[in-house]
């Protein structure tokens, strides 16, 4: 692993005040693990590339990115005020620091899409890739991988969307990486205070479909469901023929919302 410089920033209680770049890599969530085993590093180390080799969503699906054009960035995060049972509240936390940082860039609502996405006009904009390591009943540390389409112009699937089209300008892509730090310190100190009840409401307030009807692919077979909510356990209630039923990720996969 070849590292092109470190920053440290004059703020060191701030996510991203210190940071790794690397010109390449297969993964920056796997870059970091493997810097973070060996080195010494402080709470919300930040490390990001031009390109990943690599690049995984949840579940290892790939994440699709062309060089130099998004951002790929990973966070070391050291949640010790965590219990292992609080895993949930991390997604919590990410998810609206990273939709928020859409909606003030794009100027654009923006909502997240259960269990890990951001979603703006209808499409995926960013994703999220969070991989805890426990230690008996706490959380010893989390490595936070986050793609947003900045300056991507074409997808393979049309499913997905770029600032830059939403925008129809280019961004500067570190301008973007610093705009994410800055709502992720702002929610992270929200988390570490354990505001839960503010941070469960927002989430819900912007949870993508909350409400209304949608289509789901469930054992092999496309259904209609209304989207209730979560529970603290991350599983996502949906209404179904007139029965709640709760799942897991990868239990249900969505496909698009009823016109």
């Amino acid at each position: 692993m070849q590292i092109k410089h470190f920053f440290l920033a004059p703020d060191h209680t701030l996510i991203g005040s210190y940071t790794v770049f690397l010109t390449e890599t297969t993964s920056t969530n796997d870059s970091l693990k493997l810097l973070f085993t060996n080195e010494s590093l402080p709470d919300g180390t930040v490390m990001y590339t031009d390109f990943q080799v690599s690049g995984r969503g949840q579940q290892q699906t790939v994440w699709e990115s062309e060089s130099c054009k998004n951002l790929l960035m990973s966070v070391l995060l050291l949640p010790v005020f965590l219990q292992a049972d609080e895993q949930l509240w991390l997604n919590v936390c990410i998810c609206l620091a990273l939709r928020e940082t859409v909606e003030e860039l794009s100027g654009i609502a923006a909502f997240i899409k259960w269990p890990n996405d951001i979603y703006c006009a209808d499409k995926k904009i960013a994703g999220i890739l969070i991989e805890n390591v426990l230690q008996g009943n706490k959380i010893k540390y989390t490595i936070i991988g986050l793609g947003l389409n900045v300056n991507q112009n074409s997808f393979i699937t049309n499913k997905a969307i770029s600032l830059a089209l939403l925008c129809n300008k280019q961004l500067d892509v570190n301008v973007v990486r610093k705009t994410v730090c800055k709502k992720l310190s702002y929610f992270y100190t929200k988390l570490k205070a354990k505001q839960w009840s503010s941070l469960w409401s927002l989430y819900h307030q912007y949870l993508y479909g909350r409400g209304n009807q949608a289509y789901f692919l469930w054992k092999g077979e496309k259904v209609e469901a209304q989207i209730l909510g979560l529970d603290k356990l991350g599983r996502l209630h949906l209404l179904i023929m007139e029965e709640v039923r709760s799942f897991g990720n990868k239990e249900i996969e969505f496909l698009s919302l009823k016109k």
